[in-house]
């Protein structure tokens, strides 16, 4: 299974709660750039995406919006609607073996090739999950950790910074 782990957008911090965070311009500009690069990726791999995870927060919200505009710029033109799950256990402080978990339920179901969007601490925390400690990514806004999955134990293959 490969799993691309990305960090939110820079985000602001004029909101009255976390969850309503919203990206800033240059986070905007972030998850587009992202976006661009992930469709490259996946065009040079030949990858389809069988599921799109992101946090109901709306800074991952926003995040998702914008890495979809850079994907249709350069043509790739899957669409994330019905692959894409919003789901409450990976916003900020998600419980990383519940992932795990339910990552492993969609490699059993045959998923191949994942993207989740969320937060620190849940990103860092996740990829050490995935590659048994072995592996770390310093997760600045926007940052993509491609995780290559196989078994129990996985490794980072590229780390993307925008």
């Amino acid at each position: 299974m490969n799993i691309w782990v990305m960090r939110h957008g820079e985000a602001g911090f004029n909101a009255s709660t976390d969850s309503e965070r919203s990206l800033t311009k240059n986070g905007e500009k972030m998850a587009f750039k992202q976006g661009k690069w992930l469709a490259k990726r996946f065009s040079d791999q030949q990858v389809k995406l069988d599921k799109v995870l992101v946090s109901p927060y709306l800074r991952t919200q926003q995040t998702l919006q914008h890495i979809e505009q850079g994907l249709q710029a350069v043509n790739f033109m899957q669409s994330f609607a019905n692959i894409c799950e919003t789901w409450e256990g990976i916003t900020p402080y998600g419980n990383p073996d519940n992932v795990i978990d339910y990552l492993r339920f969609l490699r059993e179901e045959g998923a191949n090739n994942v993207l989740i969007i969320s937060h620190l601490p849940l990103v860092f925390d996740l990829v050490q999950g995935l590659t048994a400690y072995q592996d770390s990514v310093n997760f600045y806004p926007a940052v993509i950790a491609e995780v290559e999955w196989k078994a129990e134990r996985g490794n980072v293959v590229i780390s993307e910074y925008p």
